[in-house]
């Protein structure tokens, strides 16, 4: 065969084959056999119509060109991921973005992953999203693969929760309304993700205990849960299960007669539910004397921030279901005797233990909002006050906790003795820690008591105490709602008629709370924890004040 020479061909192969792909490698002829060319310089463009493909992108989602995306606004700041190299190049961020795909009529979200590490980010945001699909979470819609950042596109324009929340803040009814329907939502949300077995998602449960990222669908207003965490967008939703289920389908947020709406509709019951959890209430912890003795039942402090006192301005309520008295221990393991005192040994952990004198927290407090209007009017100090320095106490906690001896951090062999949570009660509803509530001794009866000198001197732990009052308080805004609510639904709001109606036990305005110069305030300090194990044993003035050392 004798073939001339001609100028070079360019030969286009279409193919999405790998293994044809890999025949045409290097060939000139692919696939020819039986003949012989002689002479000539011959030059192969082999150009292959095709895209490369990817392996590691999952092939349930749209991949969607990076120029089809126009990127309308920014939802937050920049949230780094933390991985910052030696040669301070930028740290990986993911950015949220309002945006819309070309020729599609929705708008969309898009996250985009830029910097260090965020390709290792993105693949592990991307398992965790492929594997689960609810109403009520970041539903994924297509993958953006380019050399310098990748992207991830959400069905629905989404707005962050509290910013939608903002939005309402207006009125305490709408934000209520919300806050019970998402909560709705969450708990249905959370009960998904808790049936998926995936290692993703269950990492994504263990880091979202305190907090979680929360967006609200423009078009709908449901609450979508992400799986990915911002710290500048988290909510608190992990109380909300505690909250009332609600969600009225023909309500229109921006309808001018929602709020009459949603009075018709929701019941008493679950709107004082919803007021009565978090975050419209606000937990109040407040650091007491070991020495005060107290009745059991709700009670409504006012609080004077400015002196750090509490003044009773209700008699103590009896709402019923009173909770036996027990000690929760933790740290070490005790155990009961026969006089039902609890022995430790010295040489084991050291225990930190805990009594919680309650009522029905939800009864003491819902009860309050029925009736909370009536009482305020009635207190000759509320022109002087917020709304807000009134708490709501239903409980008090006792804790009891070994502080090492910094003159010897060897502890003796010894025994340590905690009294029966029954010591506390001194009268038919009267409570105070007892004169001995706990001791050492280094015999195992515990019959010869060491005092807290020779305790001390000996090198046992220091025993610490601390009393708390529990509660909960409200702003201005949400007794408005109640106000308004409640006179929606036909009762006075400046009477008990709400409370009586609904069956709840009625709080009586303290006769103190006429002439409160005769009564002497209360001194507290705020602690964080709900549990009261806050102090730090470093202000020595508050200790000896509230009595924390026996």
């Amino acid at each position: 065969m004798d073939l001339q020479l001609h100028p070079p061909e360019f030969v286009t192969v279409p193919t999405t084959n790998d293994a044809e792909i890999a025949s045409y490698a290097n060939a000139f002829f692919p696939h020819a056999a039986g003949f012989t060319i002689h002479g000539g310089v011959f030059t192969s463009n082999v150009t292959n119509n095709l895209a490369t493909p990817a392996s590691t992108q999952p092939f349930d989602f749209r991949t969607i060109r990076f120029g089809d995306i126009n990127l309308m606004k920014e939802m937050r700041l920049n949230h780094r991921f933390n991985v910052v190299d030696r040669q301070n190049r930028r740290a990986g961020v993911r950015r949220i973005y309002t945006a819309k795909i070309r020729r599609e009529p929705e708008l969309v979200t898009v996250a985009i992953y830029e910097g260090n590490g965020h390709e290792e980010k993105w693949q592990q945001h991307v398992a965790q999203y492929e594997s689960i699909r609810h109403p009520n979470i970041l539903q994924l819609y297509g993958l953006v693969q380019t050399r310098t950042l990748r992207a991830m596109i959400f069905h629905d324009e989404l707005i962050p929760y509290a910013q939608f929340l903002h939005r309402f803040q207006h009125s305490p009814i709408l934000t209520a309304y919300i806050i019970g329907y998402c909560s709705m939502e969450w708990v249905e949300a959370m009960h998904y993700i808790s049936s998926v077995s995936t290692d993703a998602v269950k990492d994504f449960l263990d880091f979202s205990h305190g907090h979680q990222t929360l967006w609200i669908r423009r078009t709908t207003g449901e609450l979508c849960v992400d799986l990915v965490q911002e710290p500048e967008m988290n909510a608190e939703p992990p109380w909300w299960s505690y909250a009332a289920q609600i969600h009225l389908e023909d309500v229109s947020l921006d309808d001018p007669n929602a709020e009459t709406a949603i009075i018709s509709s929701v019941d008493e019951y679950d709107y004082h539910e919803i007021c009565y959890s978090p975050p419209i209430a606000q937990f109040r912890t407040f650091g007491v004397s070991t020495h005060l003795m107290v009745r059991r039942g709700a009670m409504i402090f006012r609080v004077d921030s400015q002196h750090g006192t509490l003044l009773s301005i209700t008699e103590p309520l009896d709402v019923g279901r009173k909770q036996k008295l027990r000690w929760e221990h933790h740290g070490g393991i005790g155990e009961v005797l026969p006089s039902s005192w609890i022995r430790y040994h010295s040489g084991q952990a050291l225990p930190s233990c805990y009594l919680t004198l309650s009522t029905s927290r939800s009864r003491a407090q819902k009860s309050w909002l029925a009736q909370a209007n009536y009482i305020l009017s009635q207190c000759r100090q509320l022109s002087d006050l917020e709304a807000a320095d009134y708490v709501c106490v239903d409980s008090m906690g006792f804790s009891l906790r070994c502080v090492p001896n910094t003159n010897n951090p060897d502890v003796p062999e010894g025994y340590l003795f905690v009294c029966p949570p029954e010591h506390f009660q001194t009268g038919r509803s009267m409570f105070r820690w007892p004169q001995c509530p706990a001791y050492w001794s280094l015999d195992a009866s515990g019959t010869v008591r060491l005092s807290a000198e020779e305790a001390r001197i000996l090198g046992f732990p220091t025993l610490h105490l601390e009393s708390v009052l529990l509660g909960q308080s409200w702003d201005n805004v949400v007794y408005e709602g109640l106000r308004r609510f409640h006179h929606g639904k036909g009762f006075n709001p400046d009477s008990q008629e709400a409370a009586i109606q609904l069956g709840y036990p009625l709080y009586e305005l303290a006769t103190c709370c006429m002439n409160c110069d005769a009564v002497v305030p209360l001194p507290y300090h705020d602690v964080e924890s709900l549990t009261g194990e806050e102090c730090d044993f470093s202000d020595v003035a508050r200790c000896q004040e509230l009595g924390h050392y026996l």
